[in-house]
């Protein structure tokens, strides 16, 4: 019989990360200490770190809406065999160039933050990063759970070097570019809520990723229609798909850019949105796969310019659904008639 070793999650020194850092927040940020550990998740299972049940428990408080939730059982399932992919021709031939990551900020055994994301290649000479799901718990959380006070700041902005790290990394081992390009994540449209908390937070989160160096992409059909590239398919049996925002943060950020609409390659997003395809292939089915990679088609082909977008100059969900046919039946399945959401997101936001 021949010993395999246990599996141990990976501690993280952030400073050694620091080539990865992007803004300048990000290079003060990470000399600072502000978290007991960073750890890489290979053993879901195991409680030598943490309590599993910590970090599931915080996963459901931060995504709270089942559509946007992966069942936990694949999430496990994925990093489980992340651990084996490289000596599987069978996984391997599941997973082709994708790669799995989370990471756990800990504070003592507390989760107080995570970030679950995947590398991908973006064409034959470069990766991205598509943050899946990435979340700081809330004073409310940690009073709950624990009974501790807030989680210290500048956790997030911590996770762009160590996510594009360990990017560098899968690239560099599977062939396909030393670096990655950016990091790919899915936002919900200014809107995208029923009450007034709902609403003031989806645009608060876009103001809050565009501080990180993240802009909104967009489809720029010209005569002022401006469409999403994405749609996210149904992610379980009692999900529906939904159509999202997605954002871009370049591995390194020039501040001008954040304050500006800015074009981009038409096949630069093409080749984003490919990436972002790829990660539902072999966890959707054949019909919801062939649905979103025709509707991402169909999108680029009706693009006159491809364009990444602030949030101030960005209409909200009612306004880009008054364009968008598939966007206004998803706001009426949702939220109610069209234009009573409108008055709703108008009332909240002032």
């Amino acid at each position: 019989m021949t010993y395999k070793p246990a599996v141990r999650n990976r501690e993280l020194d952030p400073k050694e990360f620091k080539r990865f850092c992007g803004t300048d927040r990000e290079k003060r940020i990470i000399e600072a200490p502000i978290v007991d550990r960073f750890v890489e998740l290979r053993c879901p299972r195991g409680k030598r770190d943490f309590e599993p049940e910590d970090y599931w428990q915080l996963y459901r408080h931060s995504f709270p809406n089942p559509d946007e939730q992966s069942p936990l059982s694949e999430m496990v399932g994925s990093l489980l065999e992340m651990n084996r992919v490289d000596g599987s021709e069978k996984l391997q031939g599941k997973y082709g160039k994708l790669r799995y990551h989370d990471i756990l900020a800990l504070r003592g055994r507390e989760v107080i933050g995570f970030t679950s994301f995947a590398t991908m290649p973006m064409n034959e000479h470069s990766a991205v990063v598509y943050n899946l799901y990435t979340a700081v718990a809330d004073a409310k959380f940690l009073r709950n759970r624990y009974g501790s006070g807030p989680a210290p700041i500048g956790i997030s902005d911590m996770f762009y070097p160590l996510r594009h790290g360990l990017a560098h990394e899968d690239a560099e081992k599977l062939g396909y570019g030393a670096w990655a390009r950016g990091t790919i994540l899915e936002s919900n449209f200014i809107g995208q809520g029923n009450d007034v908390r709902g609403i003031r937070y989806t645009k608060g989160l876009l103001e809050f990723h565009q501080q990180q160096g993240a802009l909104v992409l967009m489809i720029d059909a010209g005569s002022g229609c401006w469409l999403t590239p994405c749609v996210q398919p149904c992610l379980s049996d009692k999900t529906d798909p939904i159509l999202l925002h997605i954002l871009f943060r370049k591995q390194e950020v020039h501040a001008g850019e954040l304050f500006r609409i800015n074009e981009i390659d038409i096949e630069i997003a093409r080749g984003l949105m490919r990436s972002y395809a790829m990660n539902f292939d072999y966890q959707s089915s054949a019909e919801e796969i062939m649905f979103m990679r025709d509707f991402v088609d169909s999108r680029l082909r009706a693009a006159k310019r491809a364009i990444l977008v602030p949030p101030e100059y960005l209409p909200d969900m009612a306004e880009l659904a008054r364009v968008d046919p598939v966007l206004k039946a998803q706001v009426e399945r949702d939220h109610g008639p069209l234009e009573t959401h409108a008055e709703r997101i108008k009332s909240a936001l002032g």
